[in-house]
């Protein structure tokens, strides 16, 4: 069972109530929710420019920031307009899930190695959820592969969580409430409660015949407002839906 344990650490993010959470201001500031608060940052405040990226998001019961917060099923981030990622300038690791469980990190090229963060929850009790099994903290890894990223979430063997890179540049998680999670998604019985993620994926370029590309460019434009917004779709266990938005300031 402790394997299982530890490998439940799967929750990540890695990353949104009937009301939103907007941000007023220029400052870089996290964006709040009922159940959560979510923070995006890049490395730059220049349009067009490479950037690097810091993300973190803290769960708690309906407000109640010392409260249980429900079972996290799904997390979509939709970064600001404009931004734009191009998953073919890192390398790609192509390894399947079972060869990423197995291996770990070592399945996937380093040049594929593109962040680390940490998850951190709690494993309940399967069916009667009557006492804590596992709080756990654990360390991440992230690489790329066409059109999304592989969090690997480091324990006894590797928990495996793909992020979807869609067409309009959102990144959708599903975000496993049970181990093992079934392929197709919905778990017969959710006993693993999200409590934060964070993600920090550093400035990767590569330069290609004296044109610099780079995995993540900021918005080519910085609106009048002084900073850009990312918002944040959180689906819960108990059927609600937050979204929620935070800013990170530009310049002209």
């Amino acid at each position: 069972m402790r394997g299982a344990v530890v490998r439940a650490g799967l929750v990540l993010a890695a990353l949104v109530v009937p009301c939103a959470a907007w941000i007023a201001g220029a400052g870089a500031r996290p964006g709040s929710g009922p159940r959560e608060t979510v923070n995006q940052r890049f490395t730059t405040q220049r349009p067009g420019t490479p950037a690097g990226l810091r993300f973190a998001g803290h769960f708690h019961a309906a407000d109640d920031p010392k409260g249980t917060p429900p079972y996290l099923r799904r997390m979509v981030v939709h970064p600001p307009r404009g931004m734009r990622y191009d998953t073919s300038v890192p390398g790609r690791c192509t390894a399947s899930d079972a060869q990423l469980a197995a291996l770990g990190p070592a399945a996937c090229p380093p040049d594929s190695h593109i962040g680390h963060g940490r998850a951190e929850g709690l494993f309940q009790e399967p069916v009667g959820h009557d006492f804590l099994i596992d709080h756990f903290r654990h360390h991440t890894d992230i690489f790329n592969n066409t059109d999304e990223q592989i969090v690997l979430v480091e324990s006894e063997g590797s928990t495996v969580v793909r992020g979807r890179l869609r067409p309009d540049g959102s990144m959708v998680f599903a975000t496993p409430t049970c181990f093992p999670h079934p392929p197709a998604g919905g778990c017969a019985d959710e006993y693993i409660v999200q409590l934060v993620t964070s993600s920090t994926i550093p400035r990767y370029v590569r330069t290609v015949k004296r044109h610099t590309r780079s995995y993540a460019t900021t918005p080519p434009s910085c609106p009048a407002r002084g900073y850009w917004k990312t918002v944040v779709v959180l689906s819960w266990s108990d059927g609600k839906r937050d979204k929620v938005a935070t800013a990170q300031p530009c310049v002209p």
